[in-house]
Formats: structure tokens, sequence, C-alpha cells
């Protein structure tokens, strides 16, 4: 008499079922890849939330918003490798991470898919250039100013120009009023901070009004009120322009050379002074730009906000600062946003904002003009018309 085997989906009950063989290496390799996968994903939520929290909350936190591309690219990876892995819960539950990111991208890369083609001036735009000259010092400490007159002269169009950590006594420095003067740029204010020149702001058109908003060491801004004349119809609008260098991140040209060699990951106490700087800086350009923000939000002008935020897009001053405010680079702007040149050249922390009422049509940040550690930023801007015609 033959045994006989109950079966259930004619396979006989009782049969082993065949597990995957796990190897020593691919357990470890899987630990290591989750470990890695959550401190990634946890300084990048940290990223996310640096726009919205105050850095005297958020305390040595914050500079965990610089890193944000290159934590977001580490979660990226992380998923792409769960996915080889096989374990598609995982890799979809890291990808819900990567969802908010997709949303700040522009503020670093812009693709611009829809400006292939750059959109032409109009008769009744303007130029702005807003640019940090370090005190007219290049990279090897030597004056600089003739280089930066001979990079104006040789530039087609600019109507506005802001300069950041501008000194007046600096030699030669006489020859950029010359420069301006000769291509209809005469209208000239002055913003000083402890003594000594600054901020300084060149303009084709008349200034009616201009003042200064000191931080008191946590930074300077300067606000004028500029009237545009239009060619067309004889017509003019009240813009105001606010010009700022916020307080300093403290990184040295040492410091800043020290990092692109990779010589600062062996110096473990420097690499935390570093950290400490900037996290401690971060804190004091927050009581400044509290008080920029409600000069700014009670201005009854259109009004553009410009220069060295000192700040990435992923910080609480750029979050207050754009609020309300579109930003140049995303709206007009291609490619890999950068305008600091150390660092590897991966640090955006010079912008021009502006408000309602205004369009940016084009975007340069000049990677050939290497007088300072900041590029200069040009903005080709309109403003769309609420005109008083002038008799």
């Amino acid at each position: 008499m033959s045994k006989k085997h109950e079966t259930y989906n004619n396979e006989p009950f009782g049969k082993p079922r065949h597990r995957e063989k796990r190897t020593f290496l691919g357990v470890l390799f899987v630990i290591v890849l989750l470990a890695v996968t959550m401190s990634f994903s946890i300084a990048l939520v940290i990223a996310y939330l640096t726009p919205y929290v105050s850095p005297s909350t958020f305390g040595p936190l914050t500079i965990v918003g610089i890193f944000a591309p290159i934590l977001y690219l580490c979660v990226l990876v992380c998923m792409l490798l769960w996915l080889v892995t096989g374990r598609w819960k995982t890799a979809g539950i890291v990808a819900i991470l990567l969802i908010p990111g997709l949303f700040r991208i522009s503020d670093f890369y812009n693709v611009a898919f829809n400006r292939e083609v750059e959109a032409k001036p109009e008769r009744q735009s303007f130029t702005l250039v807003t640019y940090n000259v370090r005190g007219f010092f290049d990279d090897s400490s030597q004056n600089s100013v003739s280089g930066i007159v001979d990079y104006f002269n040789q530039m087609e169009n600019y109507d506005i120009v802001c300069f950041q950590e501008f000194t007046r006594d600096a030699r030669g420095v006489e020859r950029l009023d010359s420069l301006f003067d000769a291509r209809e740029l005469s209208y000239k204010a002055d913003a000083v901070e402890f003594g000594e020149v600054v901020l300084r702001t060149y303009s084709r058109y008349p200034i009616l009004n201009s003042g200064d908003i000191s931080g008191e060491g946590r930074g300077t801004s300067q606000w004028l009120d500029i009237m545009i004349r239009r060619d067309l119809r004889s017509a003019t609008d009240t813009l105001r322009i606010f010009n700022n260098h916020l307080h300093t991140m403290s990184i040295s040209p040492g410091d800043s050379e020290d990092i692109s060699r990779g010589k600062i990951l062996q110096d473990g106490e420097r690499m935390l002074s570093i950290v400490e700087r900037i996290a401690d800086n971060s804190t004091i350009r927050v009581d400044h730009v509290d008080t920029l923000r409600m000069v700014m939000d009670a201005t009854p002008y259109k009004h553009i906000v410009c220069g060295d935020f000192n700040d990435t897009p992923m910080s609480y001053v750029y979050g207050e600062l754009i609020e309300g405010r579109k930003d140049a680079f995303v709206e007009s702007g291609k490619g890999f946003g950068f305008t600091f040149r150390p660092m590897y050249g991966t640090l955006r922390i010079d912008y021009v904002l502006y408000s309602e009422g205004i369009e940016a049509l084009k975007y340069v940040a000049d990677e050939s003009a290497e007088y300072s550690d900041h590029l200069p930023v040009a903005v080709t801007m309109k403003v769309e018309s609420n005109i008083e015609i002038v008799q």
C-alpha cells in the first residue's frame, strides 16, 4: 500500500521552502547601507528645515543646509542601491524623502527648458549688477581695481551697479568714478559702517532718496529710491533698491585653500572651528535680517533686494528674504548656480531678488571674473508699469 501525500497547489505539505542564501558579506552590506541611508536621510531632513527654523534654535545644525545638494545626491544613490539589491519597500521609503527636494532643485541647478532661446532685452529694460569686490583684493592679495575697471569697461550694458566690501581708500578706486561717469552712471550713494564705506551703488537713473540699515557689526544694508526713466511715453517708475552685505561666514582665504585641497579633513580641531564659526555667524545674521525684512515689507515701491547674503538657498536668511519675492536665478538663470569661487565653487550666496511687478529677463554670474572671491551677477530686468506720466 503506497503512502499518500496530501498536496496543496500541487506541492506536498512539509516540503521545505526555498530560502535565499545570505552570505556574511551580503548581510554586512545591508547593515552598512541601512546605517548610511539613515544618517544621510536624517541630515537631509534637517537641511529641509533650515530655511524655516531660526539658527538661534537650530544652533550648529544650521551648517547642514550648506551641504543640501550633496546630501540629496547621497540619499538618491542610497535609494538606487536599495533598488539594485531588490529591497523595493526600503527604496520606496527613501524615495519619499527625496520628493520635497524636487521643489528646491532649481535653487541650485536650473535646467531652464523653456529658456533655451534667451529673451531679448526690451527698450524699457535695465541691467543691475551686484558684485562683492572683497576690498579690491584678488586671489594673490594684490590690488584688483585695474582689473575691475577693465572688466566693466568691456561689459556692454549695465545701468545700476551695487558693490559690497567697497573700500573708498583703495589705490586707484577713483578710476571707477571716471569710468561710470563716462558711462553716464553719475549718481552714487555710499553706506558707511564704523566710519568706513562698505557699500556703494552707482546708477544711471536719479537717486531720489537713500539711507542705511546698520547691523552694528551684524552686516550692513543700503536702500535707494531710484527714478527709472523710460524712453517709451516719457514715463517714470520709482524703484527701491536694497544693496546688502550680511555678516560674514568667517571663511578666510587660507581656510578656503585648505578646504579645496582636502587638507582640512586632516585637522579635526580646525574643521570644528570652521563649523562653529559658520553656525555662530548664521545666528548673528538673524537679528539684522529681521530688521531688514520689516523695512522691505513696509516699502511702498516695487523693489529689488541684492547683494552678498553669506548664506545658501537652504538657510533661514534666504527663507526670510525670499518670502513674497522671486529669485532672478530661479526665474531666468541656467545651469549650476554658484557665486562664491572658493569651496570648490559650490555655494550660491549672492542674490538678486525682486517683488511683484518686476520681471527678470536674463541672469548671468560671470565665471571668467577672477578679481574677487565672488562672481559678479548681472540681471536684465523689466518693470511692469504702474506709470506716472511726467508733465
